[in-house]
């Protein structure tokens, strides 16, 4: 029975108060190893039920990663899934990382300290609303596990990643984007600061672009697997204050401006590999296949700070 065998399987790896159920994992060291598991911990824990434990784990959990249940963590920018060094291969859980539980620990964070939002002024944000109210709770945790496999090493660090938020981290660090999401509204929202408008673009020739529409270019592809989902799309208003920047300390936090909902211009119909396509580079033309446009009688001024917005990063802001 391949699915009973696989179920017992990730029993294993329930989560249940920041412990691993049956892996005997310090729930302290899980706290501080923030979602990570080494692989020399799991076979020590499940050795009894395996003849060749290293090699069968071994190999379930490349199964796992391939589920995007897991990925490998990434040590250096030569990473490679080889496992030659038995012992210092890890895996990263995201629906093991902590929740985010106040601003406080965004700000502390590493890159994410308030004095790096002293002088923003470039914002830009994009909004996916299931009106339904409801999203997998491991819809969000699948976004993480992917973008953190797939995007190049240091964009994102465990460091940065909690179960319901991520900071990634841009352009010599002169760049932060926010993916946040809220499952009792079911929103999942990209917010980009910098200093600059020319500090949001990523890519180069064809593929230079808003970090912000790569991004939502990324997600929109995982996105695929939720057919039955009907997720809405919005801009939110560029101006720091509607994001909390400034306020307190200073890190993006609740929203408090309007929604901008967009409408697409095209639908892609043909099939897309960003692996193919060089989309986890920010290369080729693959954010150009759903384009978005505002719905008419979007243009208002903003229900938080009453300006009317520019998205557009070429002018400035009003």
């Amino acid at each position: 029975d391949p699915i009973g065998w696989f179920s017992a399987f990730l029993a294993h790896f329930i989560k249940d108060d920041l412990a691993v159920s049956t892996i005997q994992v310090d729930s302290t060291s899980l706290r501080r190893q923030r979602g990570t598991v080494n692989l020399k911990d799991i076979v020590q824990a499940l050795k009894h039920e395996y003849k060749s434990p290293q090699q069968h784990i071994t190999q379930i959990m490349s199964l796992l990663c391939g589920l995007e249940l897991c990925v490998p963590l990434k040590t250096n920018e030569q990473y490679t899934s080889s496992m030659e060094n038995f012992t210092s291969v890890s895996y990263i859980f995201p629906c093991l990382l902590p929740p985010l539980m106040s601003q406080s620990e965004m700000t502390s964070c590493g890159l994410m300290r308030s004095d790096h939002f002293s002088d923003i002024s470039a914002v830009r944000g994009h909004r996916f609303l299931e009106p339904s109210g409801f999203i997998p709770p491991g819809l969000f945790v699948g976004i993480l596990a992917r973008m953190y496999h797939q995007l190049e090493y240091n964009i994102m660090q465990p460091a940065r990643m909690w179960r319901d938020h991520a900071v990634l981290v841009l352009n010599n660090k002169k760049t932060r984007v926010i993916l946040r999401c809220d499952l009792d509204n079911a929103i999942i929202d990209i917010i980009a600061c910098a200093s600059e408008n020319e500090q949001l673009f990523v890519g180069a020739a064809k593929g230079q672009a808003s970090i912000v529409i790569w991004l939502v270019h990324l997600i929109k592809m995982f996105l695929r697997s939720y057919s039955q989902l009907n997720f809405e799309e919005s801009w939110l208003c560029p101006n720091p204050w509607c994001h909390g920047i400034g306020i307190g300390d200073n890190a993006p936090s609740e929203y408090r401006g309007s929604d901008f909902l967009l409408s697409p211009t095209m639908r892609c119909q043909k099939s897309h590999d960003c692996n193919v396509e060089g989309c986890w580079r920010f290369l080729g033309t693959g954010h150009k296949l759903e384009p978005m446009k505002l719905q008419k009688g979007q243009m208002n001024a903003c229900k938080g700070c009453n300006n009317k917005p520019v998205f557009t990063l070429r002018e400035k802001l009003a």
